[in-house]
């Protein structure tokens, strides 16, 4: 696995070049603030290290962690860190949640570091200083939408308080190491203020991988689509989609199997760039030892009769049959096929922007349009192979919208949060079974609807106060 970065370290980690018409920068390990913003390359080193810490959020950790706790993939090892994820179970000493927090605040004070410093540096450009200050904006936004969404709940469905909002550089322990959490609201406020900040400061576009593999506008948009939905702010959610949708830079690609066949296809809005020396992870979880992968994950028997039920829709050609080591059967996503890892993954698709405004559509006030939202479902139904939807209400197309949601998005981390969202969370995940399991597991505690704080950043920190689930 990928090493773990940890938060309020001086460290700058600087190794990633993803496109031609980036700045070369030699790889470091360790620099100090200073010689971090000492001249442009430099900066842009800076900038690198930032994505590099993105690789850890959504290398596999974001996908694994909400589709195990949700009802499309299941544990069928022994590690014992997700099966109690899969089982409702989880502690506050669990590593892989204590790794994901610590990597988003990694993030965060890396962006924090970029925001105080980069004016300053000697020789650079306005251009730049904006470019790097937009993906910097971008970037904390969205580990604050990741950490409110894990640690906090959603507004006005389930929770009332947030997590620390940190907006300064950390140098070593001070008063700010001791804060309480933000509400709720604040914490989204907080990531919606700084992926508009950063809409105003990236450019429309790059050249090569980097238009995919970095933030342009359109990423902070299609951030903010989801945002937005998620806070049921429905006509911002559908305004955004649809300036997404409209960009000449994304498409639905066909066949399915392209998107993740391919490299930066037209369908990825933002795809986390990994190489032969920097390798994802997804497929090391699901593929089996056979493939020279660890296949500790797989998909739920009722998630495989469902996908597989239609022989028309090309989503479920998408998996794979396999053999525990216990002899049971159990199919898998073939999603990110490239045995050396290397495979990109896909954070954000111009498919979910389509259901992001289907959903709007159907529950808005002034955006209400039942056509329009059947329209863009049969966008997606149309690549699936499949055709138009027989949903005409607005129970029937939401129904449709989360099913599609689920079918189109499995093993990409969506189906945790579309089941909290929409208050389905707790009669959805009821007699949840595992083909390595010997009982059946139910959500049953509402206040389980979030992850636990670390135990080591209670312990640390006695302000930062345990979600109740897990005092």
């Amino acid at each position: 696995m990928k090493k773990i970065f940890y938060k309020y370290s001086l460290v700058v980690l600087a190794t990633l070049v993803f496109g031609c018409n980036t700045l070369d920068q030699e790889p470091r390990s360790q620099i100090s603030t200073d010689a971090a913003f000492a001249d442009p390359n430099s900066a842009q080193g800076a900038v690198n290290g930032m994505y590099n810490i993105l690789q850890g959020v959504y290398e596999w950790r974001v996908q694994e962690l909400s589709d195990v706790a949700a009802d499309v993939s299941q544990k069928v090892d022994t590690w014992d860190a997700l099966i109690n994820i899969d089982e409702f179970a989880v502690t506050p000493d669990n590593s892989e949640v204590g790794d994901l927090y610590a990597i988003l605040y990694r993030l965060i004070d890396i962006s924090n570091a970029i925001i105080a410093n980069v004016d300053d540096v000697p020789g650079l450009s306005d251009a730049l200083k904006n470019d790097f200050k937009g993906q910097a904006y971008g970037l904390r936004g969205i580990a604050y939408f990741e950490l409110a969404r894990f640690w906090g709940g959603i507004p006005g469905v389930y929770g009332t308080e947030g997590v620390i909002i940190r907006t300064e550089p950390s140098i070593g322990i001070n008063e700010s190491s001791y804060a309480t959490r933000a509400s709720l609201v604040e914490t989204y406020d907080q990531a919606r203020t700084d992926l508009e900040t950063g809409l105003s400061l990236l450019p429309d576009t790059r050249s090569g991988n980097d238009l995919r593999g970095r933030l342009v506008k359109a990423t902070t948009r299609a951030m903010l689509a989801r945002l937005h939905l998620y806070l049921q702010e429905y006509d911002l959610a559908a305004q955004y989609a649809t300036d997404v949708i409209n960009d000449a830079n994304y498409t639905l690609v066909k066949p399915y199997s392209d998107i993740f066949n391919n490299k930066n296809t037209a369908e990825s809005i933002f795809e986390v760039q990994f190489t032969l020396t920097d390798q994802s992870g997804m497929r090391n979880w699901y593929y089996p030892a056979s493939a020279g992968a660890r296949g500790g994950t797989a998909l739920h028997e009722a998630f495989y009769a469902e996908i597989s039920a239609d022989p028309l829709d090309e989503r479920h050609q998408m998996t794979d049959a396999r053999t525990t080591t216990s002899g049971a059967t159990v199919y898998y996503p073939t999603k990110w096929p490239t045995a050396n890892d290397d495979n990109n993954i896909q954070a954000i698709r111009i498919a979910e922007m389509y259901l992001i405004r289907a959903e709007a559509r159907v529950l808005g006030t002034t955006v209400k349009d039942l056509a329009g939202a059947q329209s863009d479902i049969d966008a997606i139904r149309d690549r699936a192979g499949l055709g138009a939807t027989t949903a005409a209400t607005e129970n029937e197309l939401m129904d449709e919208i989360i099913d599609q949601r689920k079918k189109e998005f499995f093993a990409e981390g969506h189906r945790w949060f579309d089941l909290i969202r929409t208050g389905r969370a707790l009669t959805t995940l009821s007699g949840i079974t595992r083909s390595e399991g010997s009982t059946t597991y139910s959500l049953g505690d509402a206040d389980r609807q979030v992850f636990p704080f670390p135990s080591k950043d209670t312990q640390t920190n006695t302000n930062l106060e345990q979600n109740n689930a897990y005092k």
